[in-house]
């Protein structure tokens, strides 16, 4: 709704790609972390009370940053940044001691993506509430800071998870088996991407953007890594549905972003604020909402119930005409990005917004078409 109507609001862009990172992928990887933990250790699952504490806990941290940045308050803005970097830091806490305890799952390194994504949660949460309050320093320093900012989370908290989480999600979208070597490919992704990652953030705050442009080629080095397995996945099955479609399509912008970000910030000494005002937009359309409609595209059928005929009932109802939907985001998203004319970025946007939006109406309409035996479930 800000995106389609940014008048509604004084900080249209600012609040949307907020409310799209902070709020629905935040919300997403506390609760599916923790569901495909669970899963890959054979571990119990947390009590229910626990899971509901957590996303109170999280969704209220959310709203008063939202609400402390929108009206000013300098005093919301740090309550909210400290509680839900406090609810990321225990979920991953609790993640860490059942990967520390298990030796079942041969994915068990997928864990510590989550792990890792939550420690650079807590900078981004720290370097948010310093450009929130007003403490971020001069012109000079907020550029940095600012720049920081989006790294962390852009690629820490979302890029770590999303890389992690493909590891399983990728061969099981495409109804395949995973590819031989996949661990090993998984411990390789998280060294090369995890420390690129700090490599970037020290040289960030010590205001070297060649530095930072050496940790992000470390970066894209480990992402190069994890397409091992994953081609491989699509040479037994390609794919065939609005999952695989969308999962496969995010990946791609994750790493040519990776590669535009080495290149920026190697070439950016003068000019850092624009790394991150480029780079957002491009993740929030191209990664983000992607990776949410392929992941929600696989795991809604299942989740609804009904057993085999209602997941496919849901399925054939989400995957209604993928291609075209697929298509139209992905040509949106490069015709919203600069230097194209303005006009033409505008109608791009409205082009993405259109293919991502269309999941809404076939998710709800799958929500209500489900079996009445598991509506009552």
């Amino acid at each position: 709704m800000v995106a389609a109507a940014p008048r509604l609001v004084a900080t249209p862009r600012w609040l949307a790609l907020h409310l799209l990172f902070l709020g629905a992928a935040t919300n997403a990887i506390v609760v599916y972390s923790g569901h495909f933990a669970e899963t890959l250790l054979h571990a119990r699952p947390a009590a229910g009370r626990w899971q509901v504490l957590q996303l109170l806990g999280l969704n209220a941290g959310v709203l008063a940053v939202l609400a402390g940045v929108a009206a000013g308050q300098h005093a919301s803005v740090l309550a909210g940044a400290t509680l839900a970097a406090a609810v990321t830091s225990a979920s991953a806490g609790r993640l860490g001691r059942l990967a520390r305890r298990s030796l079942a799952g041969q994915l068990r390194p997928t864990v510590w993506f989550y792990v890792a994504a939550a420690g650079f949660l807590v900078l981004g949460a720290a370097t948010g509430a310093l450009l929130g309050t007003g403490h971020a320093g001069g012109d000079r320093s907020a550029a940095y800071l600012v720049t920081l900012h989006a790294h962390v989370n852009l690629f820490g908290w979302i890029g770590l998870t999303v890389l992690g989480t493909l590891f399983m999600l990728w061969p099981a979208a495409l109804r395949t088996r995973m590819a031989a070597g996949a661990p090993a490919a998984a411990c390789r992704t998280l060294a090369c991407c995890g420390g690129g990652l700090l490599l970037a953030t020290a040289g960030l705050l010590a205001r070297h953007p060649g530095y930072a442009a050496a940790g992000m080629a470390g970066y894209a080095t480990g992402i190069g890594f994890s397409l091992d397995p994953f081609t491989r996945a699509v040479r037994q099955r390609r794919p065939q549905d609005a999952a695989s479609g969308s999962l496969a399509a995010a990946t791609g912008w994750l790493l040519a972003a990776t590669v535009w970000d080495v290149a920026a910030l190697a070439s950016s000494s003068a000019h850092i604020d624009t790394v991150a005002n480029r780079l957002a937009p491009t993740l929030a359309l191209g990664l983000v909402a992607q990776v949410l409609v392929g992941a929600l595209s696989f795991l809604l059928p299942v989740l609804l119930g009904g057993g085999p005929a209602g997941a496919k009932q849901a399925a054939r109802l989400l995957n209604r005409a993928w291609p075209p939907r697929l298509l139209l985001t992905n040509i949106g998203i490069l015709l919203s990005m600069p230097p194209l004319p303005t006009a033409v970025r505008g109608a791009g946007y409205a082009a993405a917004l259109t293919g991502l939006g269309s999941f809404l109406p076939l998710a709800a309409i799958a929500v209500i078409a489900r079996p009445a035996d598991a509506a009552r479930g």
